[in-house]
């Protein structure tokens, strides 16, 4: 039949129409989106115009919130309890009750923007070799600069950096920074010895020296060097709070225990050996010297070993001397259960020479009692335990040592300043941390915790759920 009698027959016959390609249609089918396949999946910005809201999403998502809560607390706190203790002080020296807390907020700020920025850099970001050799040339540069070009508050000690009209103490941010440098050389070590860099000797007794060498005499010298010159310039008590970081530091790294044993004794011979020779060559008058500027040091032993009988002693220690000591301790046993109330203290009306800052907790005790010292000791206990949490979690060895070794500077801290305010050891000089006037030591505090965050946040195994069979199965009828 022809066409024209077809299509007369049956007019109203859709007639099916075959799509062709238009000839400006693009080769990428995928760049033309209908409107229902918008609908379906949107358009996909360009890479450039998400990637920033993309990460600080992401960050923000995989923050440790209860830590950051924890933290503000903390610090609002420290504050309160600031504001309270050093009231008089200020206002007898500057003549406003809130100097130390308007000065200690200006750092606590800072500190907390360093904190935040810390935090949200990807802790793999610090595990580069040019983080951990910048960072140990910043601990020894600073040491050295302390020791010759410092300044010091008392018995010629040389402990702070004048930088214009800033001053602040470097050995705070010495602790921090030799926390990245033994991180960063144990994951070094680990990665070059697990890619088979690290040729082994043949025979065991050079391979237990060079990995002793390797493993443990190497940081740890590293270490060593820098205390020993913070030691120098007396800082004794940050002497003792580096050897706990190292030593914890050192105590986490996966260092093997033979390498540990092998590497103590190796050091503590050359250390012993190296001291009587220098003993042995040193005149006595430059021994006599620098014994000198440690007598605070045995001053402040003889007065926490000292009785009552001591002091009344022609020759021996004075009222005077122990009388620090003495009105921390009375202010610490006079707060009973509920203390006087916040603000009525009486010690630190100058029976406590600088409250606000070694003896904070014998006041802040005075005034909320016995109640107070538990709550306290409960908010640091659970910022302790969520520290512990990530170091737990850690995924590998440099987020472990950087997570380890930050705790460990914060909470020896704590241990430090309350077991002299409770006549446990010697007075150090070390600040309740969080709470005591400091403004390097607060800033160096929270880039510590910032750290903590970022190990939280990027360096951590995260748990996922798993499905578990069921332990019982069904048994089928007739098996």
């Amino acid at each position: 039949m022809p066409e024209k009698n077809r299509q007369s027959i049956i007019p109203d016959m859709p007639v099916k129409k075959v799509d062709k390609k238009p000839e400006s249609e693009p080769e990428n089918k995928s760049a033309v989106i209908t409107d229902i396949d918008s609908l379906i999946e949107p358009p996909s910005r360009p890479e450039k115009a998400a990637v920033n809201a993309a990460k600080i999403s992401d960050a923000v998502r995989t923050t440790n919130i209860p830590m950051v809560l924890m933290i503000f607390v903390m610090l609002v706190f420290g504050l309160v309890i600031l504001y309270s203790v050093s009231g008089p002080d200020a206002y007898g020296q500057f003549q406003d009750s809130s100097w130390f807390l308007t000065r200690q907020l200006r750092y606590t700020i800072v500190g907390v923007i360093l904190m935040f920025i810390v935090a949200f850099i990807p802790i793999d970001f610090f595990k580069q070799r040019w983080v951990g050799a910048a960072a140990y040339i910043f601990s020894i540069g600073f040491a050295f600069a302390t020791l010759i070009l410092g300044v010091g508050r008392e018995h010629g000690a040389s402990r702070w950096i004048n930088i214009g009209p800033v001053q602040f103490q470097s050995s705070e941010f010495i602790k921090v920074a030799l926390v990245i440098f033994f991180a960063g050389y144990r994951s070094s070590i680990a990665k070059l010895r697990s890619s088979g860099k690290i040729k082994e000797p043949d025979s065991d007794l050079a391979k237990n020296l060079k990995n002793a060498a390797i493993d443990f005499i190497i940081p740890v010298s590293f270490c060593i060097l820098v205390d020993a010159v913070i030691l120098l310039q007396p800082h004794l008590s940050c002497f003792i709070i580096i050897a706990a970081i190292v030593f914890m530091c050192a105590l986490v790294s996966e260092i093997p225990l033979k390498s540990w044993l092998t590497g103590a004794l190796i050091l503590a011979a050359v250390g012993g050996v190296a001291g009587a020779v220098v003993i042995a060559v040193t005149p006595a008058e430059k021994i006599d010297r620098f014994m000198n500027n440690y007598a605070h040091v045995f001053k402040r032993i003889a007065i926490f070993t000292a009785d009552e009988e001591e002091t009344e002693e022609e020759g021996g220690l004075t009222k005077d001397d122990t009388r620090q000591v003495d009105n921390a301790h009375n202010a610490l046993g006079s707060g009973g259960m509920w203390g006087v109330g916040l603000g009525n203290s009486r010690s630190k009306y100058n029976y406590v020479s600088e409250a606000q800052n070694d003896y904070i907790f014998s006041i802040y005790i005075e005034e909320t009692g016995f109640v107070g010292g538990v709550i306290l000791m409960f908010m640091y206990m659970l910022m302790f335990f969520m520290c512990l949490t990530v170091c737990w979690r850690a995924k590998d060895i440099f987020s472990r040592t950087v997570a380890t070794g930050c705790t460990t500077l914060i909470f020896v801290e704590v241990l430090m300043n309350l077991s002299v305010e409770l006549q446990i050891m010697p007075a150090t000089g070390v600040t309740l941390p969080f709470l005591s006037c400091g403004g390097t030591a607060q800033i160096s505090l929270l880039i510590a915790y910032g750290l903590i965050l970022s190990v939280s946040r990027t360096g951590t195994v995260r748990q996922e759920k798993k499905k578990t069979a069921p332990v019982f199965k069904a048994i089928k009828p007739g098996a």
